[in-house]
């Protein structure tokens, strides 16, 4: 079995467990998935993440559960720190490809950073937005890391995968009017993803 650590809130369908769907599967041959993703409450609302370990199989899955433990214990500080933290604790491991976006409901805003290959979208009525990276592992060293302040209204979706599935994965156009659920993210990731890689897809609808 994947391994995915999370974190509910006290009243889980008044926060985001209602809103979240999350998915891992190891690439086909291996018992350990490389992809790793969590989920925290904060004091301003909620930060979701996943990471991706260079290559696959226990290395790879080591080096994504650390960021993932990481993350869990800087809940609150900015993500340029974070992710410098980050960094220095994966230093001795293969190291990963990275997105973390906090999400702030009284403000109607996300914020968004990522390294490396995550695709992370925002899908909103106007039109869907990738959201960037910057160039580097982290634990290994990044550049150009730059997080972005977008604004999130009721309805939209975010989602963010790993290059287990496609870059042409027809994720958005399967989404519907479809509630945020594991079951969801199952169904996804068994439609597209790839036997070359492990794969992650974690979902979010804004309420």
């Amino acid at each position: 079995m994947a391994l995915t650590l999370s974190m509910t809130d006290a009243d889980p369908l008044s926060g985001i467990q209602a809103r979240i769907g999350q998915a891992l599967r190891p690439m086909p041959g291996e018992t350990l998935c490389g992809d790793q993703l969590g989920w925290w409450t904060r004091p301003d609302g909620w930060r979701v993440a996943l990471a991706d370990g260079l290559g696959h199989g226990a290395e790879a899955h080591v080096a994504a559960a650390t960021a993932m433990r990481q993350l869990a214990t800087d809940d609150e500080i900015p993500l340029a720190e974070l992710f410098a933290r980050c960094d220095r604790a994966l230093i001795d491991t293969r190291g990963v490809a990275l997105s973390v976006i906090d999400i702030r409901p009284a403000e109607s805003v996300i914020v968004q950073a990522g390294v490396g290959n995550i695709r992370t979208l925002l899908i909103q009525a106007q039109g869907t937005k990738r959201l960037g990276g910057a160039r580097g592992i982290v634990g290994a060293g990044f550049d150009g890391l730059r997080p972005e302040r977008l604004p999130i209204a009721a309805g939209d979706w975010l989602l963010l995968f790993s290059d287990g599935l496609p870059e042409n994965a027809g994720l958005v156009e399967m989404l519907h009017e479809e509630a945020p659920s594991d079951q969801l993210a199952e169904r996804l990731l068994t439609r597209w993803a790839g036997s070359h890689d492990d794969a992650g897809l974690l979902l979010y609808r804004h309420g």
